[in-house]
């Protein structure tokens, strides 16, 4: 699982900074916390890359995030009593793909709205649960350091997801993500 999200980081990012100028891209690395309805949150990172679309309002969002594993018990799945209180291991790591919304692009301090279409890789070692698609939606705010290409931000995003497992089993994965990371701006 740790080669599949290696090789699809690297194309993901490779297929897109060929896509554009360099003058239009932006790299970005940053930590996350999500916070699921149904599990636990989650501490992690993601990587991305944006790129401007005709005008420098508009930029094409891509992202991968690397959370840790979440746990669920088998009582939070199925409604049986019979159930004892299992412990598994279920990985979720979010492909995101959509836009973002600049208001003040170029300025010292740039608020944006984003949203757009998660795919949802999930691994589990006991429970049977499908990668699912998904979407997402929020805002963020960017912060210039002076002349430099390096920008701090901020965001907080709502992602729309339920997972289907085997039994019938479902798990809503809805939730806020916070993200505060680096970027650098060319």
């Amino acid at each position: 699982m740790k080669k599949l999200k290696t090789t699809m980081s690297g194309l993901l990012l490779t297929g897109l900074l060929y896509s554009t100028p360099a003058g239009a891209i932006d790299l970005y690395g940053m930590a996350s916390y999500w916070d699921h309805s149904d599990l636990d949150g989650v501490w992690g990172g993601a990587l991305g890359v944006s790129l401007s679309l005709f005008t420098d309002f508009l930029r094409l969002d891509a992202r991968v995030y690397f959370f840790d594993n979440s746990y669920i018990f088998a009582e939070d799945v199925f409604e049986e009593d019979e159930f004892t209180r299992l412990e598994s291991d279920l990985s979720i790591t979010p492909f995101d793909l959509g836009l973002q919304l600049h208001i003040l692009p170029g300025a010292q301090v740039d608020p944006y709205l984003l949203a757009g279409f998660s795919y949802l890789y999930v691994d589990s070692d006991w429970f049977d649960f499908d990668s699912s698609l998904g979407g997402y939606g929020g805002g963020g705010l960017d912060i210039a350091l002076g002349n430099s290409p390096l920008h701090l931000f901020g965001e907080i995003v709502y992602r729309f997801a339920e997972l289907e497992g085997r039994l019938g089993s479902e798990l809503d994965v809805s939730g806020l993500n916070g993200n505060l990371g680096m970027k650098l701006h060319f």
